[in-house]
């Protein structure tokens, strides 16, 4: 009985596995190159000016409580970058004394240490401190 190997590899039950299969490797290499626990983004006042020296924490959302887990300070541009982002559901919200405060930004990731930029920035709202 001779086989016929492209019949075979063909198959659909062959396909599919080997789509489904394929797809999972991508993912995981998708994965480990964008896995750094980069949270990028901006502060910007109501006018859409960038705000420097503003703070901005991050926060982790457990099952009950937001757990902060870092906090830096907006460059002159307004920029602001945290590397050490372990979790997949975070909270952002920036502060600049005499400014503002801005609202509670939730980031919800993909997977852990997923790298993101925010595309809207976070606005700082006058008498909302």
């Amino acid at each position: 009985m001779s086989w016929d190997w492209h019949k075979l590899l063909l198959n659909r039950f062959v396909v599919v596995v080997a789509t489904i299969g394929a797809v999972a490797a991508l993912w995981n290499v998708y994965v480990a190159f964008n896995a750094d626990g980069i949270v990028k983004g901006r502060v910007v006042d109501p006018q859409g000016q960038p705000v420097a020296g503003a703070t901005v924490r991050m926060m982790e959302q457990n099952f009950t409580t937001n757990s902060e887990r870092g906090q830096t300070l907006t460059g002159a541009d307004g920029s602001f970058e945290f590397s050490n982002n372990r979790s997949h559901n975070i909270r952002l919200r920036a502060e600049q004394g005499g400014v503002g405060r801005s609202e509670q930004k939730v980031v919800r990731l993909y997977f852990r240490a997923q790298n993101v930029a925010l595309t809207e920035p976070l606005v700082l709202l006058t008498g909302n401190n």
